[in-house]
């Protein structure tokens, strides 16, 4: 795996020392909550170690404990792209059904930042996109009080367990499912 940062390699580590296949495992039988719950409790301590800034470092241990879990469950996204000079972190499943069908798309931030007002700009930013607001979901590393569905990464107010399922709900909501969500 491509590892860049300090964070990364804790992340990366961890994957590791777990194995993808018990990891894939744990999704495919529905217990992603746990298996996430597991990940960021061992390496939530390592990170607060080294960091330097928790809110950032925590912020991109999110984004990409976020790449790996859609990557391993066949959950089509695109990331780090843009759009009307938006930077998106990660769009499901592409930009194209952004761009078509906003309601069968989700957009998912990652601040990386405590700043409240640089947030909401953010959030601002991404509703002249997608412009339903309850498909802008926000991971942060702090609570923060917003209309847009937001997951926590610290250990005592984890909901970040709790994307992958969403996400799975989401799409079976709707209609037209394009996602095959586990792999054989």
């Amino acid at each position: 795996m491509d590892t860049d940062s300090p964070v990364k390699d804790i992340l990366y580590q961890e994957i590791t020392n777990i194995s993808e296949d018990k990891i894939q495992l744990e999704i495919s039988k529905n217990n992603s909550s746990k298996i996430i719950s597991q990940i960021i409790s061992n390496c939530s301590p390592k990170i607060q170690k080294i960091s330097t800034n928790i809110n950032e470092d925590l912020g991109i241990f999110a984004e990409g404990l976020m790449h790996y879990l859609l990557a391993v469950s066949l959950i089509p996204s695109q990331r780090k792209i843009s759009k009307n000079n938006i930077e998106i972190d990660i769009v499901i499943p592409d930009i194209l059904t952004l761009n078509s069908s906003p309601k069968d798309s989700l957009i998912i931030l990652f601040p990386k930042s405590k700043n409240e007002n640089l947030i909401k700009k953010r959030i601002s930013e991404l509703e002249t996109i997608q412009p339903i607001k309850e498909n802008i979901w926000v991971v942060l590393d702090h609570n923060l009080i917003s209309n847009n569905r937001t997951y926590l990464i610290q250990n005592d107010d984890n909901t970040l367990n709790k994307i992958l399922d969403d996400i799975n709900k989401f799409y079976s909501s709707r209609k037209q499912n394009k996602l095959k969500i586990m792999k054989s």
